[in-house]
């Protein structure tokens, strides 16, 4: 639980006047509590729109329907201090006026911060509030001794009427029999490249022979920073990137981080489990700007671990480059009870895509989470071809926003939205 170490002004000092106001009658003990956790999250009466357009007369019709918001489980993930429906709203439905009945433990004080500024507001049970983009709900212990901040988000099911397809690009002969390969975005399209290379801010990384990071700008020519001194962290291999920061495995088991230019410079990053949970084969690695803070990523990793019963290893770290920020990796567990768990598959690999994360492996089977790694289904709408050939494949979005994949047949497919 974080600690307060500012003024919490008027939504601290309310309580203790309404308790002064009190007269000698009116007094009840109350016994102070630090815990402080919300227990649980229902959504109320939610309005949906759908438009049908007249067969005779071509004109479109809004039709106004409601839901009943308790029918969609909000799930809450105490160790992460994420909220969320994990069976997704219909499309249409309005997610910018939504009331909720909030609960909270030792009956903390509920406070919702600003869409727009770190200010806070007092939760209402009758109060509408927009989610159109995740929100964070803040939890005051009633002693006054700390907080616990909370993400809520409400997934609405934007594949609904989507209407996507998959091309087929023209075979080329030099992308087959690749082993050891992943695809990346480069420019304004994608690249093959060495599994081992990750890409940062349109930049190539990769571990040479000397155990150093070198970079390049083409993906072609690669080199050490002149006049840089290079620590030699013991690298074994690198996983993924943020918008500023590397991630690689060490031969220790650690898992590391460099935030300089260069990548020069690697230390271990904190865990809020042990190392042995982490993955260790079939890593794939995602980042993407974490809507609910400003100057953060959410930066998501998922592989095999020789403790999962055929489920993946699955990490999270919110990434915030503020410098007072406690940065950690937080293990999202395993649990039996979850039917939507991610398959242990080779040569896995993550992208981004239409506002939620995408896996695939050698099954060719492709995953959608709408939860950020929590839970996964199989999204029909998005599943390849029955004659896509191949036994390998790899993912990703290119700077445009497209989804390609290619397999080691040499078949190279473009996703687009019809």
């Amino acid at each position: 639980m974080k600690r307060v170490f500012r003024n919490l002004g008027v939504l601290l000092v309310a309580p203790m006047l309404l308790a002064s106001c009190l007269g000698d009658g009116d007094t009840e003990e109350i016994t102070p509590h630090s815990d402080v956790a919300i227990t649980s999250f229902t959504l109320g009466t939610l309005n949906r729109d759908t438009h049908t357009t007249s067969s005779t007369t071509g004109n479109d019709t809004i039709i106004r329907t409601t839901l009943t918001g308790s029918d969609y489980k909000m799930t809450i993930d105490q160790l992460g201090h994420q909220i969320y429906n994990q069976t997704s709203l219909p499309l249409g439905t309005d997610i910018k006026h939504v009331v909720c009945t909030v609960v909270s433990k030792n009956s903390g004080w509920i406070t919702l911060k600003s869409m727009t500024s770190d200010s806070l507001s007092w939760y209402s049970s009758t109060d509408s509030i927009d989610f159109s983009q995740p929100r964070t709900f803040r939890i005051f212990a009633i002693d006054n001794s700390g907080y616990r901040d909370y993400t809520v988000t409400l997934n609405v099911n934007n594949t609904e009427g989507l209407d996507f397809g998959w091309t087929k690009m023209k075979d080329d002969a030099a992308l087959a029999g690749w082993t050891a390969k992943k695809l990346v975005p480069f420019a304004d399209t994608v690249k093959l490249v060495d599994d081992g290379v990750v890409m940062r801010a349109g930049k190539g990384y990769r571990i040479n022979g000397q155990g150093y990071v070198e970079a390049s700008e083409d993906l072609e020519n690669w080199s050490l920073a002149d006049g840089v001194v290079y620590t030699n962290a013991n690298l074994k291999q690198l996983l993924g990137a943020s918008s500023k920061e590397l991630y690689a495995l060490g031969n220790d088991g650690m898992l590391k981080v460099s935030a300089d230019a260069y990548a020069k410079d690697w230390t271990n990053e904190t865990l809020d489990e042990a190392a042995s949970l982490l993955p260790a084969n079939n890593i794939a690695m995602i980042s993407w700007p974490y809507a609910s803070a400003n100057n953060t990523d959410y930066v998501l990793m998922v592989g095999d671990a020789s403790y999962a019963n055929n489920q993946t290893s699955v990490w999270r770290k919110l990434s915030c480059y503020d410098t007072e920020a406690n940065n950690k990796w937080v293990f999202m567990g395993l649990d039996d009870s979850n039917r939507y768990t991610l398959p242990i598959q080779e040569h896995l690999s993550l992208t981004c895509y239409n506002g939620h994360v995408l896996a695939i492996g050698d099954a060719k089977t492709i995953y959608e989470s709408r939860d950020q790694g929590l839970t996964w289904r199989e999204e029909s709408i998005y599943q390849l071809p029955t004659s896509v050939q191949g036994t390998q494949f790899s993912m990703t979005t290119d700077s445009q926003g497209r989804l390609w994949v290619i397999t080691n047949s040499g078949e190279l497919w473009k996703g687009y939205k019809k």
